[in-house]
């Protein structure tokens, strides 16, 4: 009854988008904002105030991809210290200017890009561009700070790697990238986060944390005129320290021409493995196709996989697939759980299921339902304004606001033979990694 309730509710949000446009635009350009300032500094706002709350953003274009195998973690280890303490203010008082409003001050770090961000009451919001602008433009680098965070980062790659998903993720991206840093971790490793010198930070820090390659995201309840000041005063002084030239990345991969399989021991009771195949770059059509055949493998109990390998088949406990995009080549993966002697069946089974959905294509029925679930998902992440401004950012960095907006029109031109392709094109062979027990 709730899955066809959840359907029901699809449709319903998909009627009113197709009727709607205009108002359900993540970025509308009559209402919303896009500034540049004199420094490069990008500034989209989204004036969102159905709360009296804002979300204040500082993405950076700079991630683990941007790194070498020497500095490897770099990127993450620079934005714990940033809140180590500042020209303005120490570490103690950064924390308390927001925490004061009730508000959120936190970061993460990607692949290919930093993100600070504080969630806070309206208030809140010229103390909270304060201490951002503090953050990404001023942060002193204590000495003893950074030692000290050395051994918290050291501990956090324990704790990853003691986990089995991670093991096996990081294992799986290795085997699919060998050219390209999309190898490299977020998080680096023991070895380069010991022998990362200060200097070499504060030298990254200055080079990647400039104007021009960074993007102000805010949403929320704001008055245009108030916040377009506010940031002038902000960061509208910050100087370029010269010219910012955005390294050269060389992102192509080549698709393996075999299959690869690796199998390795670890602490675990079942079997765990992950396979899959490289897909298209950010700004190709497939991507949207990956995103609807993802859906109909892997997403629920009445997916493909689910419904073959667990319920008619019983060979694993779990199944599920997933798609991601990145600015270089995307990535399809099943993921599994099953016992060490169910995994060739599992793998031969999947391949079948690939295999028939190249050959036959979805039914209407299961493409229907796929857009739907897309739908629903897009709406509901884009319910707030951490996310919205979150959403705007990312398309805007990493490929334009025009494109974020034709997503769902996107989705929906889906085909059937467009899924039939995209198998047929990306996973002739599928690269396996798998952890077993000890």
């Amino acid at each position: 009854m709730k899955f066809y309730y959840f359907i029901l509710v699809a449709i319903l949000l998909n009627f009113i988008y197709s009727q709607n446009m205009k108002n359900n635009l993540i970025f509308n350009n009559e209402k919303d904002k896009k500034l540049k300032l004199s420094n490069g500094l990008t500034v989209l706002l989204k004036k969102v105030d159905y709360l009296p709350l804002v979300s204040v953003q500082i993405w950076v274009k700079v991630g683990s991809i941007y790194e070498t195998e020497h500095i490897n973690g770099i990127s993450h280890f620079l934005e714990h210290l940033v809140f180590k303490g500042t020209y303005k203010y120490n570490m103690k008082e950064l924390s308390k200017k927001i925490e004061y409003y009730g508000g959120i001050l936190n970061a993460g770090t990607s692949k290919e890009y930093t993100v600070y961000y504080i969630d806070i009451p309206k208030e809140g919001l010229n103390d909270a561009l304060d201490v951002l602008s503090q953050l990404v433009f001023f942060a002193t680098f204590p000495e003893i700070e950074v030692e000290k965070e050395r051994d918290v980062i050291i501990e956090e790659i324990k704790r990853l790697e003691d986990q089995p998903i991670n093991i096996l993720y990081e294992n799986f991206n290795k085997l699919l990238f060998v050219k390209t840093p999309y190898r490299l971790r977020i998080i680096g490793n023991k070895e380069n986060i010991k022998s990362l010198s200060r200097e070499q930070i504060i030298e990254y820090y200055q080079k990647f944390y400039t104007p021009s390659n960074m993007l102000l995201s805010i949403c929320g309840d704001i008055d245009y005129n108030e916040v377009e000041k506010l940031i002038e005063e902000k960061f509208g002084n910050i100087q370029l320290k010269g010219e910012f030239k955005e390294p050269e990345l060389n992102l192509k991969e080549e698709s393996t021409q075999s299959e690869i399989l690796e199998v390795k021991k670890h602490k675990v009771q079942h079997l765990y493995f992950i396979c899959g195949f490289l897909g298209p770059n950010f700004g190709d059509f497939d991507i949207y196709v990956g995103d609807v055949t993802s859906i109909i493998l892997g997403e629920g109990i009445s997916s493909r996989l689910y419904k073959i390998l667990k319920e008619e088949k019983k060979l694993v406990y779990e199944i599920s697939s997933g798609f991601y995009t990145q600015f270089g080549p995307s990535v399809f993966y099943i993921l599994g759980i099953c016992e060490p002697k169910n995994f060739n069946k599992s793998i031969e089974l999947i391949k079948s299921i690939l295999f028939e959905l190249k050959d036959n294509g979805p039914s209407e029925e299961e493409l229907t339902k796929a857009k739907n679930i897309i739908l629903t998902k897009w709406f509901t992440h884009n319910e707030t304004v951490h996310s919205i401004a979150s959403t705007l950012a990312w398309w805007d960095m990493f490929a334009s606001l025009e494109e974020l907006n034709s997503y769902i029109d996107k989705i929906n031109k889906v085909s059937k033979e467009d899924v039939k392709n995209f198998i047929r094109k990306y996973a002739n062979y599928l690269t396996i990694s798998a952890l077993e027990p000890n």
